[in-house]
């Protein structure tokens, strides 16, 4: 087993003339190269094992960057670290294809030279970005009076419990 490391920002690896077995790759590119846009702005780094067999290659690869959001909770600006594993099948041979998933398959002819990781390493990135951006779970928010931040100071307003609509009911229990 031996392990390379990528010198250029190419995320690429030549498969062509590559002997049989396990080999390791290891990619730092910057979040340009990958496609990702201004959210990110530390390198992606990308470790990835190559097996590869007479009508196969499998594929399995780790990435790791940290993006920069914006908190859903209190609007203040973070930075979270981020990261994914995703693998995949390269077959030679449409008729072995039928094992696996077809998610995790792609197909090669044997003269390709080389694949590409690129657009596989943005998606995984994007997906591991959560729905829910949060700067901490404890995250308090705004005040929806006054928009002060809960987590920085607390605010003087009051705070309305219920619906608004259902004020006179509440009147009524409090006679």
């Amino acid at each position: 087993m031996k392990r390379v490391k990528n010198v250029n920002d190419k995320v690429k690896i030549r498969i062509s003339g590559l002997s049989n077995g396990l080999h390791e790759y290891h990619f730092s590119a910057e979040p340009t190269v990958i496609g990702l846009e201004n959210n990110f702005q530390q390198p992606v780094e990308i470790d990835a094992q190559l097996d590869k067999a007479t009508h196969q290659i499998y594929l399995k690869a780790d990435v790791q960057t940290s993006g920069n959001f914006q908190c859903d909770r209190c609007l203040d600006d973070f930075a979270q670290e981020l990261s994914a594993s995703y693998r995949v099948f390269y077959m030679y041979n449409n008729n072995e294809g039928a094992k696996f998933p077809p998610e995790e398959i792609r197909f090669v002819t044997s003269d390709t030279i080389d694949i590409d990781l690129t657009d596989d390493v943005c998606q995984m990135v994007l997906l591991s970005v959560p729905l829910k951006l949060l700067c901490t779970e404890e995250c308090k928010g705004l005040c929806p009076h006054c928009g002060s931040n809960w987590n920085h100071n607390l605010c003087d307003c009051k705070e309305e419990i219920g619906d608004p609509r259902l004020q006179g009911l509440q009147d009524l229990l409090h006679n």
